[in-house]
């Protein structure tokens, strides 16, 4: 039987990139303090999430659904999952944390690299699925 063909892995690379864009932008950011750099990282936050739940919703269908997810497809899934919530709990950052503090580019930074963390970590249990 022929292998089906697969969208999970084709879209899955661009949240990866979009947010890893976001964290280069903000350390641009707090540099130079440009206005630019945190309008384009937004707008990478933003794709990055688009791409992300696109990326979870064919990882879905290509496993077969709910059931179907065991085993390392579970703890990717899982890991996945975490990413989802980390980054949709950023999103509220992003609408109400108050520009004018001090601490909103540090805490833009800090956020921004634990997701690509996340993010890191959930690229290697998928990896395990492909590789392993």
């Amino acid at each position: 039987m022929a292998k089906s063909f697969l969208i999970h892995p084709i879209l899955v690379h661009f949240p990866i990139d979009f947010y890893f864009l976001e964290l280069v932008l903000l350390v641009r950011w707090v540099r130079t303090h440009d206005p630019n750099h945190l309008s384009f990282a937004l707008f990478s936050f933003q794709m990055g999430y688009l791409f992300m739940v696109l990326a979870i919703l064919a990882g879905l269908i290509d496993a077969g659904g709910f059931a179907h997810i065991t085993g390392r497809v579970r703890t990717h899934f899982l890991a996945a999952a975490t990413v989802f919530g980390f980054y949709t709990l950023r999103i509220f950052f992003w609408r109400f944390g108050k520009a004018d503090a001090t601490s909103y580019p540090l805490s833009h930074l800090l956020f921004a690299a634990s997701g690509n963390i996340l993010v890191a970590i959930t690229g290697y249990f998928g990896g395990l699925l492909v590789y392993d």
